[in-house]
């Protein structure tokens, strides 16, 4: 199977969110909370990391979604128990022990501590790495600095260059870790799904919560909503689980795999 158990950590704290961000056009009159989450998967191959967690300076972002939001609400934060260090301690592991860092979407709660893994293959979507990462045209929606700051950016091109490698549509990070280029959050954005013993599970940024998925509403803030209710559609499909990338019940839903 190549999968031996995987866990599934909350490494950061969205607060809450208008609502409409999370459902396509509805809940205009409610907020939304969202968590951040990375998969980290014990393999035949070696120990797969989905996600790396949060910036550590959340200054330019929470002046970015204060400035949108009109509030605090909706703030970045990060606790000590939430700090990848810290996470791959509970499991007796240190950045050197991961060998493949995959990450999805290409923003600064999945790049933030891509610099510690310093013998990891680094895995990008190859439509991602072109539109999110060297597109030279600025950003419509968020400044670069924001979603992929410097320190990051001169790692990927300096010291990590020789370990980057970049996905196809549909293809395999070492057996039993799949991916399947989704679209619908960023053009970075790449489902995960794990061949288990107990069946597929699947995790996916183009849900936000379950309700994306079980009542097929687009996430709002969709650059594109057809390839959402595309996504939830083959997902559904193959999968026996399906985890929701920003969804706060996913520690009550899956608390099996929670570390």
């Amino acid at each position: 199977m190549g999968i031996r158990h995987f866990w599934l950590a909350k490494v950061g704290d969205h607060g809450e969110v208008p609502g409409p961000e999370v459902y396509w056009m509805q809940w205009f009159d409610k907020w939304v909370r969202l968590s951040f989450y990375s998969l980290i998967i014990d393999t035949d191959d070696g120990y797969v990391l989905v996600g790396t967690g949060l910036v550590r300076d959340l200054t330019l972002r929470n002046k970015f979604l204060r400035e949108w939001a009109g509030s605090d609400r909706c703030r970045f934060t990060v606790n000590e128990d939430e700090k990848m260090e810290n996470v791959l301690k509970r499991l007796g592991l240190k950045p050197d022990d991961i060998s493949h860092v995959v990450i999805t979407p290409v923003q600064d709660y999945t790049v933030g501590n891509i610099d510690l893994f310093k013998r990891a293959k680094i895995y990008f979507s190859r439509r991602g790495w072109f539109e999110d990462v060297v597109n030279p045209r600025p950003s419509p929606f968020l400044n670069r600095d924001i979603y992929l700051p410097r320190y990051v950016r001169e790692y990927l091109f300096e010291e990590a260059w020789n370990r980057i490698a970049l996905l196809n549509d549909e293809d395999t990070v070492v057996p039993g870790v799949r991916v399947k280029w989704t679209g619908c959050h960023h053009r970075s954005s790449m489902a995960i799904i794990l061949e288990t013993k107990d069946g597929i599970i699947s995790y996916t940024d183009a849900a936000f919560t379950m309700r994306n998925i079980t009542e097929n509403v687009p996430i709002g803030i969709a650059e594109d909503i057809y390839e959402c209710l595309n996504a939830y559609e083959y997902l559904r499909s193959i999968s026996k689980y399906v985890i929701p990338a920003y969804d706060p019940e996913n520690l009550n839903r899956y608390r099996q795999w929670i570390i």
